[in-house]
């Protein structure tokens, strides 16, 4: 694997989505002072709902230059843009409703298509597009893990994790958490990230971040260990509670 990732501990989850804002703002800054743009590739998950809650209140909200953000997905729920389960409705709630980003520059994964395979084709010519504007990578990935080690809509031992390298999107069936229908950005994808923030909290996650970052590489029964950008820097922001089996063996 490509470079240690940077392991930072904090006491709670409050903690670590507070810290993650910081972050996240001092890497936007420090980006658009010299490109003009930022390209930001959203999660789901409760951690993140946190995150983007501290983004759009003081007194971050007023440091972001929210002009300048252009914004994906690294997954999504195949259910209707206002269903419950939606990352998009999720993500409008608690950032893009209270954030002045430019409609324009909010890219949503389609799920109105018959065939999830189409709205997978149909995200991959926009993602290509945006990396073809932006020195073909990503400005930052944010992602969380589930306690069986996967991340975004890559679970282990599913077909989509063998994905052709020249794939950045992938419709995924038969998902083993609902709902079954997902489409998730690919390895290739992700691993196109300047900077990679994983966001993980609660002790029911322990056991993977041990495996994941303490045990053999894996990534077919761990995906999130196949994420590992060449030229990025990775950073796991972790509660006490994710974290407390990382000095066991694993």
């Amino acid at each position: 694997m490509p470079g240690q990732p940077d392991i930072i501990v904090l006491p709670d989850a409050e903690a670590v989505q507070q810290q993650a804002a910081e972050h996240i703002v001092a890497l936007v800054r420090e980006r658009v002072a010299s490109t003009g743009r930022f390209l930001i590739v959203l999660s789901g998950g409760s951690t993140p709902q946190g995150l983007y809650r501290r983004l759009v209140q003081a007194p971050l909200c007023d440091q972001i230059p929210w002009a300048q953000l252009w914004v994906l997905w690294g997954d999504e729920r195949y259910v209707p843009a206002d269903h419950p389960d939606s990352l998009l409705a999720m993500a409008r709630e608690t950032l893009l409703d209270h954030a002045p980003i430019p409609p324009e520059q909010i890219f949503p994964i389609a799920t109105h298509y018959s065939d999830p395979s189409e709205a997978a084709s149909a995200y991959e010519q926009q993602v290509r597009a945006l990396l073809d504007r932006n020195d073909d990578r990503f400005d930052l990935v944010l992602l969380g893990m589930g306690p069986d080690g996967h991340t975004a809509s890559l679970f282990p031992r599913h077909p989509a994790l063998m994905a052709p390298e020249d794939t950045l999107v992938v419709a995924v069936a038969g998902a083993p958490k609902p709902p079954p229908q997902r489409i998730s950005l690919t390895y290739a994808a992700l691993n196109r990230a300047a900077h990679t923030l994983v966001l993980v909290t609660g002790a029911d996650k322990a056991a993977a971040v041990r495996a994941a970052l303490r045990g053999p590489y894996d990534p077919q029964h761990i995906p999130i260990q196949g994420i590992a950008p060449l030229q990025g820097a990775i950073t796991w922001m972790l509660d006490v509670a994710a974290a407390q089996q990382l000095n066991q063996s694993a």
